[in-house]
């Protein structure tokens, strides 16, 4: 049988390229797993001081592919220069490292403010910056000067604050300026997020592979895997806000523009989302997978095991950005992995994961309340396709993403769901058509 056209071209349309290979990801998390394994029963090592040693493997292991193998730093998005294009100037470092200065006090000034970060929660993040501070203070003015010789664009968004800040020029083009200090407001209210998340499921997951190890294939083998599944989003997800840094490629292109993006997308983490889903949202009733289904082992154990499948494709997503993961930002685009099926799969996993994990519509106090519960999850369902939607129309000002997002259109999952029943129902018509020509014969 002739394959037609329409079949060839879709053979020759190979996915755009990835900022990141899927591969790199992988070999990152098996650094930062291993790590995390080794360091288990390490006394001198907390749950944070742990995750942090894993964190810094998958940093180690993926910034060697992106330095030394796919050299990123020389790509046109980075925005560097192979050989220095100038002479090293002590002043403009000394500009830059002023603004450096400035943007630290000023997020500085805002966790001393907002009374959110001075209780217990936040410890594991506070230990992290007292470790990293003297590393950053002495790295900063080397990665500086390196920069000022190396980079391109000589008025970057550093010497345009400082400029503004101690000479009063104000730059022809704020834009640059503005999404640079957007950028740093992403990474200071997610960061502390995933160190501690991170914390707690690091510590969580030594405990839970105890339990699988002492009793496998029964509810502790799931708890596990749901620990791991997260403990590997979430280390990716720090490394992610970590590495913001241009000879990584990895530097913040963009921010999301719109009040809505950024709602939609704060609200689902702490502290907003503890208020919205215990006064507004609350979809979580008395019922959960595993007390459901705990007369039907058969069932318990698919059950259990599509919701490991949807959780560690979640991970796989986030893991898929490599050293580039950031909520309201386009740090390159990523076309490898899940995101070679759907643009958004992390969010379509985790979404189909609430469901099968909390099943509100199983509720012994009645069905007005098993409604009342699908409806604040079809709330938090319609929470993150505004997010889906919000981050598609801000990444369409980038041509890799409208390469990918008309690539996906055509080789996509549902794109080819969509032609797999378009065939069935042809073929079912012409076999109804030829079967009506031979009864008329």
């Amino acid at each position: 049988m002739t394959p037609s056209i329409d079949t060839l071209a879709r053979v020759d349309d190979p996915a755009p390229p990835s900022a990141t290979p899927f591969w790199v990801g992988i070999s990152g998390m098996l650094a930062g797993l291993a790590t995390l394994w080794l360091v288990r029963d390490s006394a001198a090592l907390g749950g944070a001081a742990r995750s942090a040693v894993a964190c810094l493997a998958i940093i180690a292991t993926v910034g060697a592919y992106e330095l030394f193998v796919a050299r990123v730093y020389l790509r046109p998005s980075a925005g560097l220069a192979n050989r220095a294009l100038r002479s090293f100037s002590i002043a403009r470092v000394a500009m830059r490292l002023a603004a450096l200065a400035c943007v630290y006090a000023g997020i500085g000034a805002l966790y001393w403010l907002l009374p959110e970060y001075h209780g217990a929660f936040y410890s594991p993040f506070w230990s992290l910056i007292a470790t990293l501070a003297p590393c950053v203070t002495m790295a900063a003015p080397f990665y500086f000067a390196w920069m000022d010789t190396h980079q391109r664009e000589i008025n970057d968004a550093y010497l345009v604050l400082a400029r503004l800040l101690f000479r009063g020029e104000r730059p022809s083009n704020w834009r640059p300026l503005r999404e640079m200090l957007a950028g740093w407001m992403v990474k200071a209210f997610f960061l502390p997020l995933m160190v501690v998340y991170l914390s707690t499921t690091a510590t969580q997951l030594e405990a839970s592979l105890r339990d699988a190890l002492a009793a496998p294939f029964s509810l502790a083998t799931f708890r596990f895997m749901y620990d791991l599944s997260f403990a590997m989003d979430l280390m990716f997800g720090t490394v992610g806000y970590v590495c913001t840094l241009r000879i990584l490629d990895s530097h913040v292109r963009s921010t999301e523009p719109t009040t809505l993006g950024w709602l939609v997308a704060l609200v689902c983490y702490q502290p907003f989302w503890s208020l919205i889903s215990s006064q507004y949202i609350r979809y979580e009733g008395s019922m959960f997978w595993d007390s459901w289904l705990i007369s039907m082992p058969l069932l318990r154990i698919i059950w259990g095991t599509a919701i490991v499948a949807l959780l560690l494709c979640y991970a796989c997503a986030t893991l898929s950005f490599g050293l580039r993961f950031s909520n309201l930002t386009n740090r390159g685009i990523v076309t490898s992995g899940p995101y070679r099926f759907t643009k958004h799969p992390a969010y379509i996993a985790k979404n189909l994961s609430y469901w099968m994990v909390s099943v509100p519509f199983i509720e012994p106090l009645g069905w007005r309340v098993a409604l009342m519960h699908c409806a604040a999850l079809a709330a938090v369902n319609m929470l993150y396709f505004l997010r889906a939607k919000t981050e598609e129309r801000h990444l369409m000002n980038d041509p890799d993403y409208r390469a990918y997002a008309q690539w996906i259109a055509r080789n996509g999952l549902f794109a080819k769901m969509v032609r797999a029943l378009r065939h069935k129902r042809n073929a079912k018509a012409e076999a109804s058509a030829s079967s009506r020509l031979h009864w008329d014969e």
